[in-house]
């Protein structure tokens, strides 16, 4: 005879799982408004250190500073994230569930919800690296030509 398996651990799990995807996000806005910050200084100095420049210069000196700002921006514009947590006014059948089919039917919304804000903070990772690779080389070009 089979033993019933209590699943609440592994649900625990899960939803802790969720809350570190979630603080992601919030590494990457803080990684994102970094070099949102960084760039705006840099802009600012090549504003008042060469305030006449040729136009290859201007656009070797601005150009990965403003795709960089670009970048910034698809990081850390807002995203649709997704949560374990059932809308009961949508689906009023989860008051009613055994206990059993109400923990596996969670445990199977945060996993949803786990793979699909992975993969939001994976394309916001992207943008945010390289907004930091511009920047860089926006900064080796300051150094070169300034």
């Amino acid at each position: 005879m089979p033993t019933a398996h209590d699943l609440r651990p592994l649900l625990d799990v899960q939803q802790n799982q969720l809350n570190l995807v979630f603080s992601d996000s919030d590494a990457i806005d803080s990684k994102a408004l970094a070099v949102l910050g960084a760039n705006v200084a840099i802009l600012l100095f090549i504003d008042q250190a060469a305030p006449h420049l040729v136009l290859w210069k201007f656009l070797t000196l601005y150009g990965p500073f403003m795709l960089s700002l670009v970048m910034d921006v698809m990081s850390v514009w807002p995203r649709q994230y997704k949560s374990a947590a059932p809308d009961l006014k949508k689906s009023p059948d989860y008051l009613t569930m055994d206990t059993g089919p109400l923990i596996l039917q969670i445990l199977s919304n945060t996993q949803a919800a786990i793979e699909h804000n992975a993969r939001l903070n994976k394309k916001r990772l992207q943008a945010c690296i390289v907004s930091i690779l511009l920047t860089s080389l926006g900064f080796i070009g300051v150094l070169l030509i300034l």
